[in-house]
């Protein structure tokens, strides 16, 4: 299945597993992306005007990255465990915060 626009959701039943809910276009716009878990077990509806869904971790990258015209949006935010990415990336992988050992 191709890249769906503007789907009212994802289905148990998809194959498209990566998604991006936006209000409007843009980075300001951009509400939640991600992995929607694995085919016939979970599911993905939401409220807002536009839910994207994609085949592919690269698909989703890509247009988030031309979407918010910053490049390595993506991948920054999946590093940066932004709140805006939802978890697992199956190509980036979260950079822990260093912790600082008082003596």
């Amino acid at each position: 299945m191709a890249t769906l626009f503007n789907t009212s959701g994802i289905t148990k039943a998809s194959t498209n597993r990566w998604f991006a809910i936006m209000s409007v276009s843009g980075e300001s716009g951009l509400v939640l992306f991600g992995y929607a878990g694995e085919q016939n077990v979970s599911e993905l509806l939401t409220g807002e005007p536009t839910l994207n869904s994609f085949l592919t971790e690269d698909e989703l990258e890509v247009f988030i990255n031309e979407d918010t015209k910053i490049p390595n949006y993506y991948k920054d935010s999946v590093e940066n465990n932004s709140q805006k990415f939802q978890s697992p990336s199956q190509k980036y992988t979260p950079i822990e915060p260093l912790i600082e050992e008082t003596l």
